[in-house]
């Protein structure tokens, strides 16, 4: 294997990317000025090093507690759950929420990440006890996944916090909410509903 086809093969590995694309990348690095390419190597290697998970919500900081989760302008009673630190992005956009974040970085099923799905809520069920945080807004996915894992979440913390809701569903089925625009997420959020009338 030659050194393009190594890149090429490199540039899989990314999320989303196919074969044309990945032939793409690797032409615009091919004809990238060597100090272009310099740059994004030191970049990548520089947020590998630096770059680690919050220790309350597991968010990406470059310091023990993220910017968010260290705001004291923020409300620490009302906790928003999401896959990944991209749904935090996107909810972030539409201005309207100032709670705190939980990331669950999987979901429960399928079972071979489940494990780490499980620490997470041991992890936040300490928390909100510590905390007393006084509701959780559920804002994963809603595929078939996300449903599954929102149902666990409930009947798991429905007896240590006061109010578990769910953010409306103006998110379309089997959407990513980092691909929702801000305005349909605003909508959602103003329109969180009670699980099952919690």
């Amino acid at each position: 294997m030659n050194s393009i086809e190594k890149i090429i093969k490199c540039f899989r590995k990314f999320p989303s990317v196919g074969p044309k694309q990945a032939e793409r990348f690797a032409m615009y690095v091919m004809k990238s000025a060597e100090e272009e390419i310099s740059e994004l190597v030191n970049s990548i290697i520089e947020v590998k090093s630096t770059i680690k998970q919050c220790s309350k919500c597991y968010n990406y900081t470059s310091n023990e507690v993220c910017d968010i989760c260290s705001d004291k302008n923020r409300d620490p009673k009302t906790i928003c759950i999401v896959e990944n630190p991209f749904d935090i992005i996107a909810i972030e956009k539409t201005g309207i929420y100032n709670g705190l974040y939980f990331i669950l970085g999987s979901y429960i099923i399928p079972q071979s990440s489940s494990s780490i799905f499980l620490n997470r809520i041991d992890f936040l069920k300490d928390r909100i006890q510590k905390e007393g945080v006084e509701e959780l807004i559920i804002a994963l996915n809603t595929t078939t996944e996300g449903q599954a894992s929102a149902l666990y979440i409930k009947d798991s913390l429905k007896n240590i916090v006061p109010k578990i809701s769910r953010i409306a569903f103006g998110v379309p089925l089997g959407a990513d909410i980092d691909y929702i625009d801000e305005f349909t997420l605003s909508y959602a959020l103003k329109g969180r509903t009670p699980i099952d009338g919690k």
